[in-house]
Order: structure tokens, then C-alpha cells, then sequence
């Protein structure tokens, strides 16, 4: 799991509006919607269970302890899709036991290695990786009108590089993949029939749609945006250079957890 940085967290909690309404202007759908649409359920039934299942968040002091900022920004984000949400005030073991406690039904809690949703009614566990992609697909379908034997290039075939190649197929997407580690396209080759692509800036020249699951920074360059692309990025940080983010950027979906955190809620209550 890439590790966020406080400062990438800041503010998230007074954004959550105007992000809101970007990604309706951009996609025509809401944050919920995206996730809901991700998780494959009716954005009727997340708002439905919003009433009755309370979510708590607990820091996790382990590893490298906790990112300043993350609990209020994941707590700010469930709540904002409209679920009871508290941070506990108790770490690790003792938070998990405080939140059962005071009733929560979903549980959110991340280390240096793992972040889960965890429906302790339904035995569920939810990770971020997963959610992230499929929540990051479905914002692409949205921005691209639609997948369905589109050509798509995924950068990046680490957790969710892969799990964004499954549900691109899924969809009947067109899917190709670089990644830096030729060994982990060549397992996506045999397993979903990927096209391999070996050279990055070659590849940025031919793809249109592009979804960015790489944690470099900058690999996209202004050369490489045309009238036509779109890019779903969740890599951290972002891969795109200042002059290719002004093209792209009304075509661009990014975040550093809101819908991948939205996804997992969605994800958890199905």
C-alpha cells in the first residue's frame, strides 16, 4: 500500500462539496454513485444501509505509526456519504474493542501493509487495493462513456494495477499494461490476455484511455495528451507533469483516498 502523507490529507474533510461536484461535471456521476456503481449495487441500498450501520475508524499506531490527518479524512469521507461515523479514541487493539463497544457495524483500519473495511455483521473484509481500482474503473466507464472493447493502457501492474486489469476485462475493455517490472505484465499476459506493452512513451502515443496505477511521479508528459485522452490516476503521487495536468486536466480523475475509501463503504455494506 503506498503511504500517504499528511499534507496529501489536509483539508480533505472541506473539499468533499467542490470535489463532489467536479466528478459530476466530469463523469455525470457523484462520489457515492462511483462507488456504488464499483461495488455493483444500487446507490439506493448504500444510502438505505447508511441508517443503520454505524462505521468506526481506528489509527493503527503500527510500523511507522500513524499519518497525521488519514482517520479524520477516511472518517470525513464516510460520513459524508452518509453514514454515522466516529475516529475512536483508543489505538490498535484497544480502538478495534471501543469501536465494537459503541456499536459500529464497519470497522476501517490500515497499517504500513494493509487497509480494510470490515463488515463485522457480514464477516466481511474489504481491501483498499480492490476497491480503489474498481472504484477507479468505474470513474473511467463514466468519464469514456462506456468501456466495452475499448482500447485501455494501464500503467502499473502492482495490486491495483491488477485488479484494475480484472475488472477492465470484465467490461470487455481492450486492455494493455506496462509496467517497469516486465515479470509482472508477463503474469497478466497469461492470466487476462493482456497486450504487453514494453515501452512506455511508445504506448503514451497510441492510448487514449489511460488508467494511472503507478506511484512514479511524471510519466506522463504533455507530449503525450491528445484532444481525446482521459486518465483515471490513483497512483501517489501523481504521474501526470505540470504542463500535461493543465491539458488533461478537465478529463482527469485523481484523488489521494476519496474514492477509493467511498468504494471500500460500498463494497462493505453489499
Amino acid at each position: 500500500m503506498t503511504r500517504l502523507t499528511s499534507e496529501s490529507l489536509v483539508g480533505i474533510n472541506k473539499e468533499l462539496d467542490e470535489y463532489n461536484m467536479e466528478l459530476l461535471r466530469k463523469t455525470g456521476c457523484t462520489l457515492r454513485g462511483i462507488a456504488s456503481r464499483a461495488a455493483g449495487v444500487a446507490e439506493t441500498e448504500v444510502r438505505d444501509a447508511s441508517s443503520s450501520a454505524p462505521v468506526a475508524v481506528i489509527p493503527i499506531t503500527s510500523g511507522e505509526g500513524i499519518i497525521g490527518h488519514f482517520s479524520q479524512a477516511v472518517q470525513s469521507i464516510v460520513s459524508y456519504i452518509g453514514f454515522a461515523s466516529f475516529v475512536t479514541r483508543e489505538h490498535d487493539v484497544a480502538g478495534l474493542a471501543e469501536g465494537i463497544r459503541e456499536g459500529a457495524k464497519i470497522v476501517f483500519l490500515a497499517d504500513d501493509n494493509c487497509f480494510v473495511a470490515m463488515n463485522l455483521s457480514h464477516r466481511l473484509v474489504v481491501d483498499n487495493a480492490e476497491a480503489t481500482a474498481r472504484g477507479y474503473v468505474a470513474a473511467l466507464e463514466c468519464l469514456a462513456g462506456g468501456l466495452y472493447s475499448r482500447d485501455v493502457l494501464v500503467i502499473g501492474a502492482g495490486q491495483v494495477g491488477r485488479s484494475a486489469v480484472c475488472t477492465l476485462k470484465k467490461l470487455g475493455a481492450k486492455v494493455a499494461v506496462f509496467d517497469i517490472n516486465q515479470a509482472k505484465t508477463e503474469i497478466l499476459l497469461r492470466e487476462y490476455g493482456v497486450l504487453k506493452e514494453e515501452n512506455l512513451a511508445e504506448a503514451l502515443q497510441r492510448y487514449a484511455i489511460l488508467l494511472d496505477a503507478s506511484p512514479a511521479a511524471e510519466i506522463i508528459q504533455a507530449e503525450h495528451i491528445k484532444a481525446n485522452t482521459i486518465i483515471a490516476a490513483c497512483g501517489i503521487p501523481l504521474g501526470l507533469s505540470t504542463e500535461a495536468y493543465s491539458l488533461v486536466k478537465d478529463r482527469l480523475v485523481h484523488d489521494p483516498l476519496q474514492i477509493g475509501v467511498a468504494t471500500m463503504l460500498a463494497m462493505a455494506v453489499k
